[in-house]
């Protein structure tokens, strides 16, 4: 499916403030971030509607009770609007490469706090191109959590991947793992951020080879 650029623009708009808030989000409100007219705003996302890509809500209206107001979220068909795709390994030196990186990340050198280090690694995977690049920065981002509850938690968190001999099993149990481990820290729901990063990492293992995906095993090893 394809969009107008101006479509896009107004799609944009409410993908990034409903990821932002996790709320739906008013036309006046649109409207008045890309510049035009309510009722402009409102008949642009009424198209976007029509196409899948935005649903519609209702809320309650704060300032005239009784009364609701119309709102509108992205859909899951819009994520595939936002899902950077990315290209395969070319040879075994880029995995090295990409390898050295990521352990660099996850060893943190600058000593930095840990919210700051995983804000830095997710800076950094806006701009990755490779599938299998993507997938290690975000496992370094899980390894970077897990040294922060010591080596012990980390050591046994690791061992069991060992339960199965089936690279994807493994990655899919040690992500649940840790993924439940921080639910149950910050007592609260994951961020929208992190929940898009775990669907973008599933999305791009899936797409991997049983090699790449050992690659992927043997660095939470080596980590």
């Amino acid at each position: 499916m394809s969009i107008t650029k101006r479509r896009r623009e107004f799609l944009d708009h409410i993908y990034r403030q409903y990821n932002k808030t996790s709320l739906p989000v008013h036309y006046s409100e649109v409207a008045k971030a890309i510049g035009v007219s309510k009722w402009t705003a409102y008949d642009v996302l009424k198209e976007l509607e029509n196409q899948g890509l935005v649903k519609r809500t209702y809320s309650m209206n704060e300032n005239e009770a009784g009364r609701s107001m119309v709102v509108f979220s992205p859909t899951e068909l819009a994520e595939t609007f936002f899902q950077k795709e990315r290209r395969e390994i070319s040879n075994l030196e880029e995995w090295n490469n990409i390898h050295n990186q990521v352990i660099k990340a996850v060893e943190n050198p600058q000593n930095l706090p840990l919210r700051e280090a995983i804000n830095q690694t997710i800076h950094l995977m806006k701009d990755v191109e490779v599938k299998l690049e993507f997938c290690a920065y975000f496992l370094s981002i899980l390894l970077l959590y897990l040294n922060s509850l010591g080596k012990q938690v980390k050591s046994l968190t690791v061992n069991v991947i060992n339960a199965s001999k089936e690279p994807k099993i493994q990655l899919t149990v040690f992500v649940g793992a840790v993924v439940g481990m921080i639910i149950q820290s910050v007592s609260d729901d994951l961020s929208p951020e992190m929940i898009q990063l775990i669907q973008q990492f599933f999305n791009n293992v899936n797409q991997l080879n049983s090699d790449e995906m050992q690659l992927l095993i043997e660095l939470i090893e080596y980590c």
